[in-house]
């Protein structure tokens, strides 16, 4: 038995093509800015926020703080796989490991929302690819996300503001 949820209607043809070139600014605009002014190289990881929150979440500005909290545990999560079997060797791959498996366990159990949940459970796992854990740089990518959601969030709350309906 599923409950379904009313969704709205997609956007009309010109509302998308607007939303699409607002988007596009902001990315371009964020790429800009990363790299001439805050020295930012792992835009990956702002775009990944972005596309969660926007997504997932909707761009929901209630839903921007467990989101951008979520990242960061999810950093950290996929930061201390790495850093603890390299520090420590075996034990520190079964101490890094039973760390994801409890913070699993929490997100299961909807403990801790605003820090252990879906996004933490995708930073967690595109940032543990062995690709990219190798070349994890910890501040770098924190400094991607934080000032990647500060960003997004801010572009959101002035689209927002700027589309509100205009009282009489």
């Amino acid at each position: 038995m599923s409950i379904e949820t009313e969704k709205p209607a997609p956007p009309t043809p010109v509302a998308g093509l607007v939303i699409t070139v607002v988007v596009v600014v902001a990315l371009i605009g964020w790429i800009f800015l990363g790299i001439k002014l805050l020295g930012i190289s792992s835009f990956f990881a702002s775009f990944l926020f972005f596309w969660y929150w926007a997504a997932v979440e909707e761009a929901d500005l209630k839903q921007w703080p467990q989101s951008t909290i979520g990242a960061f545990v999810g950093l950290a999560l996929a930061w201390q796989s790495h850093w603890l079997p390299a520090q420590f060797g075996t034990p520190g791959l079964i101490a890094g490991l039973l760390i994801i498996i409890g913070a699993l366990y929490v997100q299961i159990m909807n403990w801790v929302p605003l820090a252990i949940n879906r996004s933490a459970m995708l930073f967690l796992t595109v940032l543990a690819a062995p690709a990219l854990l190798d070349k994890l740089d910890l501040v770098e990518m924190a400094k991607a996300i934080g000032l990647g959601a500060l960003y997004f969030g801010g572009i959101v709350k002035l689209v927002t503001v700027l589309s509100a309906p205009k009282k009489a």
